[in-house]
């Protein structure tokens, strides 16, 4: 009941967003979420840093953006479609800090560029208790959404940041990214 009330709200935002009607808008979510189901991933390991991430096999790894992160460890991305990407960052945590307390932290400093909307939920990351950050910038009537993944195993923090202009179509993507999400060692 819950996906499919989930599934629904998706439906109904993006019609509204891209002014279809309700029954283009599930035309199309289904196409989406169909093609996404088919889709081949590729999983790369980052031993160094004590995970793995699957992505999509069409998507490559860029260089970490130090001036954006000093904890920014990769990024992916699709060379054709610059409407999507993930970032991971792994850093040290403090003691007793909760998957929460990272996100509230992560939230002021994402306020600060210019982003809105916060929401901050319960999740599940790797088998683990996390947090997950919602957020927008938007800018000129674009839109870049963030949901972002927060989780603390012994005293380190991991994020799985995935970033999206087309937040709508790229939810069933994100979500399985973040279920394939691997903390190593565990």
């Amino acid at each position: 009941m819950t996906a499919n009330k989930h599934f629904k709200r998706r439906v109904r935002e993006r019609a509204r967003r891209t002014g279809e009607s309700y029954t283009a808008a599930l035309r199309n979510l289904r196409r989406i979420d169909a093609e996404e189901r088919q889709m081949e991933w590729q999983r790369i390991e980052k031993a160094e840093y004590g995970y793995a991430v699957h992505v999509p096999d069409d998507w490559d790894e860029r260089p970490p953006n130090l001036k954006n992160s000093p904890w920014e460890t990769a990024r992916f991305g699709q060379p054709s479609d610059r409407r999507h990407s993930m970032i991971v960052f792994r850093g040290p945590g403090r003691p007793g800090m909760t998957p929460a307390d990272v996100a509230e932290l992560v939230q002021g400093t994402l306020a600060a560029s210019g982003f809105g909307d916060f929401v901050i939920s319960d999740a599940d990351l790797s088998g683990r208790r996390a947090a997950r950050l919602d957020c927008a910038r938007h800018d000129a009537g674009r839109v870049w959404a963030v949901r972002e993944y927060f989780v603390v195993d012994d005293g380190v923090r991991f994020c799985l940041g995935l970033g999206s202009s087309v937040p709508d179509e790229d939810d069933a993507l994100f979500t399985a990214m973040a279920e394939r999400f691997e903390i190593l060692g565990a």
